[in-house]
């Protein structure tokens, strides 16, 4: 589908709701795009302008009231319509780019979120685990993500049930942008039973959120409305970004 049509099938209100996510998306994302959304908005508006304008045109015609211009009247009027479009369409992008600086989106959130929140683990673990989780996380937050997944999928492998081992697992993935991964570990975090706190869902709605191909906003909206719902780990924080989404 060509881009016109496609922004034009997004106005009439044609498109899936998974395109028009994934429309809204592209916008926020893709300044060329959004240029040529704003485009069209404005050149919609003064197409229906000019029309109501012919329309009075032979409206005033059919009354024998129509005056006679100069011949140069309407190439200035063309002039002052393109210059008009230029601006108005200028003036949509200036506001659309503040609200976006100031009004940071949920995948900005998320990174943000990544970064307060996961570059240094705590080393707070004890019992039989202590040394190689302590290993783990020591390389983790030196940045050896290959040493520290090492050490975290032994753990996983020698004791299954144990939840941190996979989570630290998934934020190496998570960290190292290998998010399928990282969404396989955090799905096998949040399959666990029993457990008084569990971050999977959240896990992988943040992860989601960061991958971002088609229909992933959509599926971590869906993620983050459960871990409310159920007052899983990390409801508040779901709570705030659902707002934004």
């Amino acid at each position: 589908m060509e881009t016109l049509e496609y922004i034009e099938a997004y106005f009439q209100q044609t498109l899936g709701e998974e395109e028009r996510q994934h429309f809204q998306e592209r916008c926020e994302k893709d300044e060329a795009f959004a240029k040529e959304v704003a485009f069209y908005i404005t050149s919609r508006q003064l197409l229906k302008e000019e029309l109501l304008k012919q329309k009075q045109t032979q409206w005033q015609a059919s009354d024998n009231k129509e005056e006679k211009l100069p011949a140069i009247a309407p190439v200035k009027k063309l002039y002052q319509r393109k210059w008009f479009m230029y601006a108005a369409a200028c003036f949509i992008l200036a506001v659309s780019v503040y609200l976006f600086e100031r009004s940071p989106t949920t995948e900005q959130l998320a990174k943000q979120y990544i970064t307060n929140t996961y570059t240094q683990l705590s080393q707070t673990m004890d019992g039989d685990l202590k040394d190689s989780l302590q290993l783990g996380i020591a390389s983790y937050n030196n940045k050896d993500y290959k040493k520290a997944l090492e050490f975290f999928t032994a753990v996983a492998q020698n004791y299954p049930d144990n939840s941190d081992a996979k989570k630290y697992a998934g934020l190496v993935y998570l960290q190292t942008m290998d998010y399928d991964k990282a969404l396989q570990k955090f799905d096998e975090l949040a399959a666990m039973k029993g457990l008084f706190s569990n971050a999977g869902d959240f896990m992988k709605a943040l992860t989601l959120l960061q991958r971002r191909k088609a229909g992933d906003s959509i599926e971590a909206k869906r993620l983050l409305q459960k871990v409310v719902a159920e007052h899983e780990e990390g409801s508040q924080q779901a709570a705030d970004w659902l707002k934004k989404m």
